[in-house]
This record gives C-alpha cells, sequence and structure tokens, in this order.
C-alpha cells in the first residue's frame, strides 16, 4: 500500500517461553514466528520500509533475516513498547505517512484485515488508531475504552486498570496505524507512571485525545487471528491453526489428503495436483513434489525434490534427496543428504541410500541369501 512504513516491535525475550532462543525465532510450521510478520509488511502489505525493532539476540535476529529488504533498530535495554517504537524513528526521517506498528509474536494475522484496518484509519481521518478484538478471558491484556459515539478514549493496561474495567472484554492486540509526524511529536510526551515503570505506547491514546485529535478502534471478527504467542501452549495453538490453513490450501489446489488431521506440511512445501498423501506424511522444509506421486502413511520428506509419478511406500524417509519421474522408494527405506534417484529406479524394502546416485531403471533390494543365514546358524 502507499506511503506505509512498518515498525515491528521484535526486542522481548519471552521468559514465558521457558526457553535459551528468543520467542520470535521459535519455528511456527517450519519457519521463525517473526517471518510471518516480516512477510506481510514485505510481501503483502508491501511497506515502504519494514523496521523491525530487536534487543535479545538481536545479532541472532538479525543474521537469520539478513537476506530481506528490511531494516533494524536496537533497543538495548526493553523499557516498554514505547521506547521500543522511539529507537526506530531515526530510521523513519523524513517519512511523513502512515505508520503501522505491528508485534513480532501475533503471526496469525491476515493480509486482508490489515488492509481493513489500514484502509478505514485513513478514511475516518484518525491521528492513532487501535486494533482490537472481543474475547472471552482479557486477562492479561490491556483493555479499551469508549467514548459515546465509538471513539476510542484510553487505553488501560491491566495492571493499572480499576476492577471495573477489568470486566471489559475488548482488547488491544498492540497493532495500531499513526501519522508519522503525530508520532515522532507524540512520544516524546509519554512517561513512564505506571506499574511497570515503563514507557507505553498506548499512552499515546492520552496524547492524542489532550490535542483534541481523532482517535479510532477497529474490531477484528476472529479474535484467534490476533493473538499473542507468550507460551508453548499458544505457540501449539498458532502453529495448529497454520497447519489447518495449509493443508485447506493443498486441498484446494487439487491434492488428496485421506487424513487431514494427522497429515504434517510445512508452510514451504509445494505439491502438484492429484498428488495422494496418506494420513501420519511429515513433509518439510523446501520440499517440492510433483504431480500424481503416491506418498504412503509414516512418510517423512525433508528439503527434497520429487518429481511426477512417483510412489513413496510406508515408513519410509527421504532428506535432502532427489527423486525423478516415475521412481518408486520403500516401505522401510532411507535416502540421506545428497542422494539421487533416477527416473523409474526403485528403492525396495529396508534399503539405506547416502551420497549416491541410482541410476534409471535401477532396482535396489535387500536379499537374504542362503549364504548369509548360514552364516547365522539358520539351515
Amino acid at each position: 500500500m502507499d506511503n506505509i512504513a512498518t515498525i515491528i516491535l521484535a526486542a522481548g525475550k519471552g521468559i514465558r517461553m521457558k526457553s535459551d532462543l528468543v520467542k520470535v525465532l521459535h519455528p511456527l510450521l517450519g519457519l521463525p514466528m517473526l517471518h510471518y510478520t516480516v512477510d506481510l509488511s514485505l510481501n503483502h502489505i508491501e511497506a515502504e520500509k519494514t523496521i523491525v525493532v530487536v534487543g535479545h539476540q538481536a545479532d541472532q535476529i538479525q543474521e537469520r533475516f539478513k537476506d530481506l529488504k528490511i531494516e533494524f533498530a536496537l533497543q538495548e535495554k526493553q523499557l516498554g513498547t514505547g521506547h521500543a517504537v522511539l529507537q526506530a524513528l531515526p530510521l523513519l526521517h523524513g517519512f511523513t505517512g502512515t505508520v503501522l506498528i505491528l508485534c513480532g509474536d501475533v503471526p496469525l494475522v491476515k493480509t486482508e484485515t490489515l488492509r481493513s484496518f489500514i484502509s478505514t484509519f485513513l478514511e475516518n481521518d484518525s491521528t492513532l488508531a487501535v486494533l482490537t478484538a472481543v474475547v472471552k478471558d482479557p486477562s492479561g491484556y490491556g483493555r479499551i475504552l469508549r467514548g459515546e459515539e465509538g471513539w476510542l478514549e484510553k487505553i488501560v493496561e491491566e495492571k493499572d486498570a480499576s476492577e471495573e474495567e477489568r470486566l471489559i472484554r475488548e482488547i488491544n492486540t498492540g497493532i495500531y496505524c499513526v501519522k508519522a509526524p503525530f508520532l515522532k511529536e507524540g512520544l516524546k510526551e509519554i512517561g513512564k507512571e505506571n506499574a511497570q515503570g515503563e514507557y507505553y505506547l498506548t499512552d499515546l491514546v492520552g496524547v492524542v485525545r489532550k490535542r483534541d485529535l481523532r482517535c479510532s478502534a477497529h474490531m477484528v471478527a476472529d479474535p484467534v487471528e490476533v493473538m499473542g504467542i507468550n507460551t508453548r501452549v499458544d505457540l501449539a495453538t498458532a502453529g495448529e491453526a497454520l497447519r489447518q490453513e495449509k493443508v485447506k490450501e493443498l486441498m484446494l489446489s487439487g491434492v488428496t489428503l485421506l487424513d487431514p488431521q494427522t497429515t504434517y506440511v510445512e508452510r514451504t512445501v509445494e505439491i502438484g495436483k492429484d498428488t495422494i498423501l496418506y494420513p501420519n506424511c511429515t513433509l518439510q522444509g523446501e520440499t517440492k513434489i510433483g504431480q500424481r506421486c503416491i506418498i504412503e502413511p509414516n512418510t517423512k520428506i525433508s528439503d527434497s525434490i520429487i518429481g511426477h509419478e512417483v510412489i513413496i511406500y510406508a515408513n519410509s524417509v527421504i532428506t535432502e534427496s532427489k527423486v525423478e519421474d516415475g521412481a518408486s522408494i520403500g516401505p522401510f527405506a532411507h535416502l540421506r543428504p545428497f542422494s539421487e534417484v533416477k527416473t523409474r529406479a526403485k528403492i525396495g524394502n529396508f534399503v539405506e541410500v547416502r551420497k549416491s546416485v541410482i541410476g534409471k531403471h535401477i532396482r535396489g533390494k535387500i536379499e537374504l541369501r542362503q549364504k548369509s543365514k548360514q552364516k547365522k546358524g539358520f539351515k
């Protein structure tokens, strides 16, 4: 969208994840959590600028995303969301459009939702807008206080909320649209007189209202879409939502999944039409599978290229390998990295292949010869 800059907040460690790995690098359907928000900004919103605010394990995050057209701002001390955005402002020098503020730990938000949010913000001629959701249990979230006409009056963090305010079920998702000139001025006016002793971005609402400018709240239809990831339980919930989205996409494109509930396919996997996936298949990484293939139960394929009309029988494992058209693998076969199976070659039961090329029409199998049986004491 025209004249949009995105700031993605990704500086926190994520203490409740109970992990040595920073939260936004935890994998979701094969990709780091942060990938989903960055992808939204770069490839769907098509922002003029994408700025990621990093803090904990900043070097690891920058290394992981070094090939993308994004800029990084460092928040050395985590002093709140307002302080985090402040670190990004030098990278917005001269920018006068709309700033979209996203969270690196909110990976499920959809493009249509953000486009609608931005459009409504511009149509309302708001200075600031927040994306909100109504949830069953608002515990831990900031509460939305609206005026009589529905305009946003205040966002109250839970630790600062009264008993009455805590009963409000409309919550702040942490996603904002702000006019850039106001953002640069308004951040100078927020303080840290609150229970956390931090600079809250939510306090910008008070600055807007004090200036008698328009402040709006845009409610998302599906609260799951804006769920934040704070624990491993949240991670699993988000992963399942993304998995269901992926298998639905595959089925609508012509792939047969005999049991979608037990099929795990990562975000980056590509599968051709009329291919059949049996239950308990796991397809990972940069795997590409052609058309009219049959992938039988309990098969695991990682970072591999599978041609057309390939049959992979049950309980086979294929890693960083290439299988050409018409070949068959397994059952119980193992292709280790850098293996190639050429057109119509056959790899039989319990065969292991590593760093080898199996030529066209070759058959690889294990034969239990009488001699080997005799060595083991059989007659």
